[in-house]
């Protein structure tokens, strides 16, 4: 049987942050915010004032998910990890963003079954061997309850998190962690 792998959607194999806050925040507010400029995950904190919390629903437009493009190495480097383990998808997720999302992967991932998409909002659930998040809250979710090998995807909004964790820059340091 092989070893399981949960690997994160957003932000993880695809770039959600390039498109959300670079390319359509910033340009429909006028703004500067910069990736650097994010600690943590609660963007609202980071953008202007007159946008707030509306910056979550960009996420929500139709084919706002199915438009990412996918993290650099991240289809080369899945692949090759598919053949050794059973791979997971394991994302959060809204009603209105579950279709674009399993379209994107069975165009971006087709080595991965559209089957092993787990949404879940509590990461902490998840029972796998490893699980690949740049969310410092899933880290630890899976962590403390249980998950022996958790691998941060490095991002300014998680490093915060305890140096004992495994962490990847890019997929090409996932690649040679998993080989």
């Amino acid at each position: 049987m092989k070893r399981t792998i949960g690997i994160d959607l957003d932000s993880t194999l695809n770039d959600l942050e390039t498109q959300w806050i670079l390319n359509v925040y910033n340009t429909e507010y006028n703004d500067t915010l910069t990736l650097e400029d994010m600690r943590c995950w609660d963007v609202e904190e980071y953008v202007k004032k007159e946008c707030g919390k509306k910056v979550y629903d960009i996420l929500l437009r139709p084919n706002f998910f199915f438009s990412l493009n996918p993290r650099e190495y991240a289809q080369e480097v899945t692949k090759k990890l598919s053949e050794k383990y059973d791979l997971f998808i394991v994302t959060a997720y809204h009603p209105l963003t579950v279709v674009d999302k399993v379209k994107w992967v069975e165009k971006h991932y087709p080595h991965i079954n559209s089957k092993n998409i787990i949404f879940c909002n509590a990461k902490g659930l998840i029972n796998t061997d490893y699980l690949i998040d740049d969310g410092g809250h899933n880290i630890l979710d899976y962590y403390n309850n249980g998950g022996e090998n958790p691998i941060v995807f490095d991002k300014p909004w998680n490093r915060y998190l305890n140096s004992s964790f495994n962490r990847a820059k890019d997929w090409l340091q996932i690649g040679n962690m998993l080989q």
